[in-house]
């Protein structure tokens, strides 16, 4: 890429960039809004945020691939939004006898049974998904249960119908406080071009992992995401061994930044400083998605055995040595796999820096500092 301005920026002035984030990019987030009651209703205020043993209402606001309801950074409730899908249930989508204005759809399983009501946007097609009122524990216990139901609903309109169903916005109702809780992908950041513009890369492997680094953001499957950061982190490995063999003794990498900091603000900013160029709003939310219990003080390369490989085979393989099936609809093993991504995908950003220092974040010193 080339420079058109005659006077080439400041790098020093590339650090006062700072954007802020909700939720950490790319993955799943959330905001929760909570009436505050006065008079005969104040009792309503002790349901906090979690809520209690009570009804709930779910509603899905469904979205084509490659498209959005909303501008990026615009966030809204399930009321606000369009929705859409390539299910036709309505005019003028469908030309019917009758003018429906929703269909209805049930589960039932073992534990759990629910009734949904598809609504049909402007065009004709399925936009949003809305429950009857059901009883549940918790708004936890809402949000699991009634993910659980629509998607294997999806799953199998999918797999009958050979087109894609996918899920923008989850919303969940407390229906006695009115309190709402809504889930969905935190959006990018606008980021300034801070890279090192000369130079040429002439290294296969380098192209391999940065291929797989985009690729994984560009899909919006969290299952194949993980695959992408795991792949980069499993050819690090096979690199340094193949390296190691051929140096043997001479071989002495420096590879800072692979033991993972303890529970500490300040370590983990400056662990992040080392691999992002731009300064960005680590906020205590953001930086408990990252530095989750499993990694504090441990390595990356201890981690890739104990934690993450156990799960990289469940996804490939799907299915467990027990012979037990890995439920992809299942919210607890979508949530395992959207638990780790935050951190799996720094962890690929540092070994990558390590690994490749001629070409990946060559300007960006360990403490954070942009040379020329």
């Amino acid at each position: 890429m080339q420079n058109t301005n005659k006077t080439p920026p400041d790098p020093s002035q590339l650090r006062k960039a700072s954007v802020k984030l909700t939720g950490f990019p790319g993955e799943g987030t959330g905001i929760l809004t909570v009436p505050h009651y006065i008079g005969d209703k104040a009792h309503l205020n002790a349901h906090g945020p979690n809520g209690l043993p009570g009804h709930y209402i779910a509603t899905f606001v469904l979205t084509k691939p490659n498209a959005r309801n909303s501008p990026e950074n615009d966030i809204k409730f399930a009321d606000l939004l369009r929705g859409d899908s390539h299910l036709a249930i309505a005019k003028p989508a469908v030309v019917l006898d009758i003018d429906p204005d929703q269909v209805l759809m049930s589960f039932n399983s073992a534990s759990a049974k629910f009734a949904f009501h598809g609504y049909p946007n402007d065009a004709g097609y399925l936009a949003k998904i809305t429950s009857e009122p059901f009883f549940a524990t918790s708004r936890k216990d809402a949000e699991k249960a009634s993910t659980n139901a629509i998607q294997s609903l999806l799953s199998n309109l999918s797999a009958q119908l050979d087109i894609p169903f996918i899920i923008e916005v989850a919303e969940i109702t407390e229906v006695e406080t009115n309190s709402r809780g809504i889930s969905f992908v935190a959006p990018f950041p606008g980021t300034p071009m801070a890279i090192r513009g000369s130079g040429s890369i002439r290294d296969e492997e380098f192209e391999h992992v940065a291929a797989l680094y985009r690729e994984a953001l560009n899909t919006n499957t969290p299952l194949y995401r993980f695959l992408c950061f795991y792949k980069i982190l499993e050819t690090s490995r096979k690199r340094r061994e193949r390296l190691g063999r051929k140096f043997k003794k001479n071989l002495t990498p420096s590879r800072p930044g692979e033991h993972i900091p303890l529970s500490d603000k300040s370590e983990m900013e400056a662990w992040l400083k080392a691999i992002y160029h731009v300064s960005r709003d680590w906020d205590e939310m953001i930086l408990g998605q990252i530095f989750i219990p499993e990694v504090l003080g441990k390595k990356i390369n201890n981690i890739f055995d104990t934690q993450l490989r156990p799960i990289r085979d469940r996804i490939a393989h799907g299915i467990l040595d027990s012979g037990e099936f890995l439920l992809l609809d299942r919210s607890d093993d979508r949530q395992t796999v959207s638990k780790w991504l935050p951190f799996i995908r720094c962890a690929a950003r540092r070994v990558m820096k390590n690994d490749f220092a001629e070409h990946f974040l060559a300007f960006l010193a360990e403490d954070g500092a942009i040379s020329e």
